[in-house]
């Protein structure tokens, strides 16, 4: 065995896996690392602590397991801090069971009503039902589901969609991803989404359901999605608990929105 190889066993010390976590915790703190926040690689952070790369993936296993951390994989993957929040970015329609997964978290859904109403006024302006179907009967799909993460409450989750544009739409599993469920069973998909969001108190039923006090800070995001031609096929209210949730926007660059911009 050459000299080298020697020394670079020996600079490898071998600890518990305790030992080996409150390295990684002392890590993160040194460095003021923050959730979203990226640690390093397998390879960076061993030869960092001086540890075999085999006891760090013990510890980290241990880390991921209890949400400190989260492993990534591809291209700007790596070890990235975590807080057990599920981190969502505002600007996206990517679904939310894919979210988790990619977090490596575990998402279901319950569904808690699913009928066949008549439109009310706000669903027959916002979803422009007189525009786009002006001799139909407008009925709606209402459709409550229960957000779970990990195998607590996340979210309530009420949809109202057009039931000419979905035939046969409370036979399926409404427990899996709608926007899946459209793009494969229909056909559609969001080209347009506009999103509202506000923080709320839960009521007495949302605590009920969500498992929370009474009061509890919730984020709330009202929804419109809209296919390329312009037709409304989604109008959705998602409240979440807000200490079990983080929102993110990412963009290329700023835009002036100031009406004196260019006196």
């Amino acid at each position: 065995m050459s000299s080298s190889a020697r020394t670079s066993m020996n600079s490898q010390r071998r600890f518990s896996q305790q030992d080996n976590v409150r390295l990684l915790r002392s890590l993160i703190h040194e460095h003021e690392l923050l959730p979203g926040e990226r640690l390093g690689s397998e390879r960076e952070i061993s030869a960092q602590l001086g540890i075999t790369r085999a006891d760090l993936r013990i510890a980290l296993a241990s880390m991921e397991k209890a949400h400190e951390i989260v492993r990534r994989i591809g291209r700007g993957g790596g070890i990235v801090i975590s807080d057990e929040r599920l981190e969502r970015n505002i600007n996206t329609v990517e679904s939310l069971p894919m979210i988790a997964r990619r977090q490596g978290r575990v998402l279901r859904s319950k569904v808690l009503s699913a009928v066949i109403a008549p439109a009310s006024a706000s669903d027959t302006r916002l979803l422009r039902l007189q525009g786009f179907a002006p001799n139909q009967i407008h009925n709606i799909y209402n459709i409550t589901r229960l957000r779970s993460i990990d195998g607590s409450p996340l979210s309530l989750e009420t949809s109202h969609l057009p039931s000419d544009m979905f035939p046969g739409l409370l036979n399926k599993d409404l427990t899996t991803s709608f926007y899946r469920r459209f793009e494969e069973d229909y056909g559609i998909h969001p080209s347009d989404v506009d999103e509202t969001l506000e923080t709320i108190e839960a009521d007495a039923r949302d605590a009920e359901l969500l498992e929370v006090g009474v009061g509890t800070a919730l984020v709330r995001i009202r929804r419109i999605a809209c296919m390329a031609d312009g037709r409304p096929f989604e109008r959705a209210i998602d409240v979440y608990i807000a200490s079990r949730m983080r929102f993110a926007m990412h963009h290329s660059g700023y835009v002036r929105l100031s009406a004196t911009a260019n006196r």
